[in-house]
Order: structure tokens, then C-alpha cells, then sequence
């Protein structure tokens, strides 16, 4: 795993999934199709500035007036379906050819025929639309009105209850939606008083690997991704499914970009408690591969730790692993028969910046242990040891020392003008038992004005995840 460098708290918007268009095949949009699926795509059409000069008159109102920002993404929710599944939410970007605007293909709207139909019901019941600040979604511009709404009248079918429509087994099947433009203070005559029309935030996260064959040689990893919501550890929601990076070229001139995608940082939850659950797995077209696919690296990643890739100039780094390599599958992930531990470090004494992350990943009697910790004594080596018991608030004696097996312990160094401690080690022969009963301590800090190797100055208590 390459150096992490520092905490950078990073939003981005978060991608909104939609597209469609009034015609009857969009040559931009490929995507996959079956007899047992149907895909659904959605084109917002625009009432002119005549029409909306006609309403006016007509109806003794104002329309909103419009914004000259063009549409880059929209925001949808559906019922679709024999049981009324709901789907809120989706959020997809927005196209445009010759024939006008229209959403991309999404997975999120490749829907399942049910047994022995031919189609399937699809029910639009929310439907805005975003500009695109810079490949992120920026502000609301267009919205479809409610049934039932005070703006209700100014489109031909306005989303709800009513937009009802049948999807046919096999096809791209494209609805136009009649938009009106958006006016921020008149939330509620659109009818999502009880919708809050605001952006997502998000953080990035990027994946990059590498395989290995026995003999040691490289080659760039094909690989996919699946991401779900996260409690303690435990699998929610799907969030992606089958995110695959893109491998060019074969054999030893392959290459691929690292794989990127968005994730909630939402701004009411603690980054420490707002968790993602990923899984990858290795693909059978890996290079110089010879089995079949493969989950070879699981496990939660907080938002915290995802800040941890990011530099204080804002620069990206990728999550790296290297499938049969020394390096292995580094943390916070890890293989699936493996137990895995991780503490979160905090300082012992307030008046000490220092905070990171331990991780432990024990396979047999092998222990991989790495250490990420910012704001200690940079220049200094720093001692750090699990102990014995499970309380930062009484640590207890040494049981292991986490130090390099040629001898010594991490030395602090300056990244991007942060200190940083970075250690990785595999220590064999490992034989302590209820890790997630341990604490680890690092050592090493001024005292009077002097440098105290011994000194302890954060600690981190253990738990399996």
C-alpha cells in the first residue's frame, strides 16, 4: 500500500443517474439487455419560453423563471413491479445527442420481468434535474411537478401515482418526463415539501491492483468491485455492484487506470461511525492468470479511513493490492478466511495532536500488523507494542512489539508538511491470543523539552471487524 499522506475532509456531489430522450434509439447509450430484463431510460423535455409565456397568461401566475446553466445529471425515484419495489433516489447522468437529451444507462434501471410477463409496471414518482459543476452534480435546474401539486398544471403528466407505464422484456425503453425550471423558494408548489432537494455529499475512493504469478512476475489485476452500506461490519444495502476496472493491451504491455467512484460523506454522521462494507474479486482475464474468479479482499472502510488517501493538496491516492505478491491485500481490507482487528489511535494527553489507525490480519500463526499515525515527533523512532489488556484507560504490560524484523521500530517522517508514521510487517510464529481484548500503545514524545523514546503518547483499543 502506497505511503498514506493526510486527513483531508473531501466532498464531492454525489453522481446523480438519469436519461432518456424523445426518439426512438439514442446512439450514445449502450447497455446490456435480456428477455428476463427490461432497461429504463428517461428524457427531460422543457416546456419552450412561448409556453411558458402562454401559461403565464393562462393560468394568472408566475412560472419560474429559468436558469441558462445547461442539465448534467438527474435525480430520480420509481415503483416498479407485481410487489411495488421502490427504488429512491437513483441518481444517473444526464446525455445529449441530435435528437436531445436523454439519461445514461444505469444497472440501478435494468429491471427484473416478472416469471411468465413480458413486461413489467414502472411508476416515476420524483424526477429533478442538476447541472454539472465540474463532473459533480452543481445545482437543481429543472424539476418534474407532483400530482397534486400548485405547478401540477404546468405540465402535461406530472410525475406521480398516475405516470404509470409498461416496460417490455428484452428492450431500452425511452419515457419522456415534462420539466418545469426551479425555483429554490417555492420547494413545496412542486410538491416535495416533504423532499428535500439538496446535494449529496460524497467522497472518492480508488482501487488499483496488481497479480503475481508464483514466480514472482507482475501483471496489472482485472478485477471487480461490489460496495454496500455498512453497520459493525455487517453488509446493508447494495450501493455498487460489479464495478470492473477497464484492462488494456495483454500479457506484460496490459495496463488499467485505478477504479474510482463515489461514496456518501454525509454531513450529519461521524465520519468514524460512516462505514462502506467492499469486496473484490479477482477476474479470470487477470493476465498471466490461469483460475477462475475470485473474492480474495473484504471488509469495512470507514470515511475516516478513506480521508486518509487523500494529500493536504488535495492529490488522491489509491487503495493498492497485490494479489500474490509479499504485499498482499493491505488494510483496512483483507482476505476472506482471515480475522482481522483495527484500533482507532487517539492521543493520551489532549494537548497531543496525534490520532491514526492499527490494523492486525492473522492467518494461521502469521500476523500482518500495520500502523498509520499523524502528529508524532517527526525525525524520532517511536517504540509501539500491543498489550496485554483491553482499556487505553489501563493498558497494561507489553505483550508483542511491533517492530521490523531486522530490528527497530517506525521513524516518523514529514509528508506534505505533516507528520507521518507508516509501518508494515508481517511477524510470524504469532501465538497471542484475543487480539480483540488488546490495546496498542505508541511511544515517544517531548517531555520538558526533551525527547522521551519511552514516553506514551496515543493508544488505540482493539476490535475484530
Amino acid at each position: 500500500m502506497k505511503n498514506i499522506k493526510s486527513f483531508l475532509a473531501v466532498c464531492a456531489i454525489f453522481t446523480l443517474v438519469l436519461a432518456g430522450c424523445s426518439k426512438d434509439e439514442p446512439g450514445t447509450n449502450d447497455g446490456p439487455a435480456s428477455s428476463e430484463t427490461a432497461i429504463l431510460q428517461l428524457g427531460p423535455i422543457l416546456n419552450s419560453p412561448e409556453t411558458r409565456a402562454a401559461i403565464r397568461q393562462q393560468e394568472g401566475q408566475d412560472i419560474p423563471d429559468c436558469s441558462d446553466e445547461a442539465p448534467g445529471f438527474a435525480q430520480l425515484s420509481i415503483i416498479y413491479g407485481p410487489d411495488d419495489t421502490v427504488k429512491e433516489n437513483i441518481i444517473i447522468p444526464i446525455l445529449e445527442d441530435d435528437q436531445g437529451l436523454f439519461t445514461a444507462y444505469s444497472e440501478e434501471l435494468e429491471l427484473p420481468i416478472p416469471a411468465g410477463e413480458t413486461t413489467v409496471s414502472v411508476t416515476l414518482t420524483q424526477f429533478v434535474v442538476w447541472t454539472n459543476d465540474g463532473g459533480s452534480p452543481g445545482e437543481v435546474i429543472w424539476v418534474a411537478p407532483i400530482e397534486g401539486s400548485e405547478y401540477a398544471d404546468f405540465v402535461d403528466q406530472p410525475v406521480g401515482e398516475n405516470f404509470t407505464f409498461d416496460l417490455r422484456a428484452g428492450s431500452k425503453n425511452y419515457i419522456n418526463v415534462d420539466v418545469i425550471c426551479y425555483d429554490d423558494r417555492d420547494v413545496n408548489l412542486y410538491g416535495y415539501q416533504f423532499f428535500t432537494i439538496t446535494p449529496i455529499p460524497l467522497i472518492k475512493f480508488c482501487i488499483f491492483g496488481n497479480y503475481c504469478t508464483p514466480e514472482g512476475r507482475h501483471f496489472v489485476a482485472s478485477y471487480s468491485v461490489n460496495v454496500w452500506e455498512s453497520n459493525d461490519g455487517q453488509k446493508g444495502d447494495p450501493i455498487y455492484t460489479g464495478l470492473q476496472n477497464v484492462v488494456e493491451g495483454e500479457g506484460g504491455d496490459a495496463y488499467s487506470d485505478p477504479l474510482c467512484f463515489f461514496l456518501p460523506d454525509r454531513l450529519d454522521v461521524d465520519d468514524n461511525e460512516e462505514e462502506y462494507y467492499v469486496e473484490i474479486t479477482l477476474l479470470s482475464d487477470t493476465p498471466g492468470y490461469n483460475g477462475p474468479d475470485i473474492v480474495f479482499a473484504e471488509g469495512p472502510i470507514t470515511v475516516t479511513e478513506i480521508k486518509l488517501f487523500f494529500g493536504e493538496d488535495g492529490t488522491l491516492d489509491y487503495y493498492h493490492f497485490q494479489y500474490g505478491c509479499d504485499d498482499g491485500v493491505p488494510p483496512p481490507f483483507g482476505q476472506p478466511e482471515t480475522k482481522r482487528y483495527k484500533a482507532c489511535i487517539k492521543y493520551l494527553d489532549d494537548s497531543d495532536e496525534v490520532a491514526g489507525f492499527a490494523y492486525l490480519s492473522l492467518e494461521g500463526s502469521v500476523l500482518q500488523a500495520v500502523t498509520s499515525v499523524f502528529g508524532l515527533k517527526v525525525g524520532e523512532m517511536h517504540p509501539q507494542h500491543i498489550h496485554e489488556n483491553a482499556s487505553c484507560g489501563d493498558y497494561g504490560p507489553v505483550a508483542v512489539s511491533l517492530d521490523y524484523n531486522e530490528g527497530g521500530f517506525p521513524v516518523a517522517q514529514l509528508f506534505n508538511n505533516v507528520s507521518f508514521l507508516n509501518y508494515a510487517e508481517t511477524i510470524p510464529g504469532f501465538f497471542l491470543q484475543d487480539l480483540e481484548d488488546r490495546t496498542v500503545v505508541i511511544h515517544g514524545k517531548d517531555v520538558n523539552g526533551e525527547y522521551v523514546a519511552t514516553e506514551p503518547v496515543a493508544c488505540g483499543e482493539f476490535e475484530e471487524y
